[in-house]
């Protein structure tokens, strides 16, 4: 169990130990959770925190699921039948197919699977890798790359710039204005609440950016075009002071 925690921490981009934080367990527990059972409602804790189902926590994968896409995979075939065209050995088919494995399928086998569906319009490849454990890349990777450009994207527009570091093999955000680290957080933070750090971030900057730009400027009046000139050629200032260090 602790296993399947562990790889979740780290596509969360956590620690196990901000994780028995944020969920009020002490630390060091969940270490224990393999020798000593930890109770059902604290196992669901972790799978609601992580928006997964208990099984993922238990087995690694989505064990309920799997099985049942498989025998809906199968349809009307008997089990020697769906092994031969699928060329997965017969008994792993049988221990699949009746519920009697709880470790986790291996990506050849769910291939192998998915490649003699005739109901793939129903439960499709992504689906059974998905149930597998597989992290599917279109439907996951893929979109969550697009999530993070679009949103460091707003995030410079509106004058703020994006860094991504890996911190001890976790990925973490930092978010800088002015020469100076305004916010940092983990990235699958910037990913689930990232537009409403922007928003606040906005709210509280807005007020002081005039006040700062015409300080540095001998209280002149400017325009918004001469402020916003005034502006890219501090980015550019900054860029080349960056480059030198």
């Amino acid at each position: 169990m602790l296993e399947n925690i562990q790889k979740l921490c780290k596509e969360r981009g956590i620690k196990v130990s901000h994780l028995e934080k944020e969920l009020g367990f002490g630390r060091g527990a969940m270490y224990k959770w393999d020798v000593n059972s930890p109770s059902i409602d604290k196992v669901q804790k972790v799978a609601d925190y992580f928006k997964v189902s208990m099984d993922r926590i238990l087995y690694g994968f989505d064990y309920t699921e799997f099985v049942n896409m498989v025998n809906y995979v199968k349809e009307n075939r008997t089990i020697e039948q769906f092994s031969k065209e699928t060329g997965v050995d017969l008994n792993e088919l049988y221990k699949i197919c009746l519920g009697l494995t709880f470790n986790p399928p291996s990506l050849e086998v769910v291939e192998k699977i998915a490649s003699s569906n005739p109901v793939d319009f129903i439960v499709s490849r992504d689906d059974l890798l998905e149930a597998a454990g597989y992290v599917n890349e279109r439907r996951g990777g893929g979109n969550t790359r697009k999530m993070i450009d679009v949103l460091s994207d707003q995030f410079e527009k509106a004058g703020f710039s994006v860094r991504f570091e890996n911190e001890d093999h976790y990925e973490k955000v930092y978010i800088d204005h002015e020469d100076q680290t305004v916010q940092s957080m983990f990235l699958h933070e910037f990913i689930d609440i990232g537009e409403s750090i922007l928003e606040a971030l906005k709210e509280k900057y807005k007020k002081y950016e005039p006040k700062t730009i015409a300080a540095h400027h001998d209280g002149e009046d400017w325009t918004e075009e001469e402020l916003e000139d005034i502006k890219q050629f501090k980015e550019f200032v900054r860029s080349k002071r960056k480059q030198q260090e």
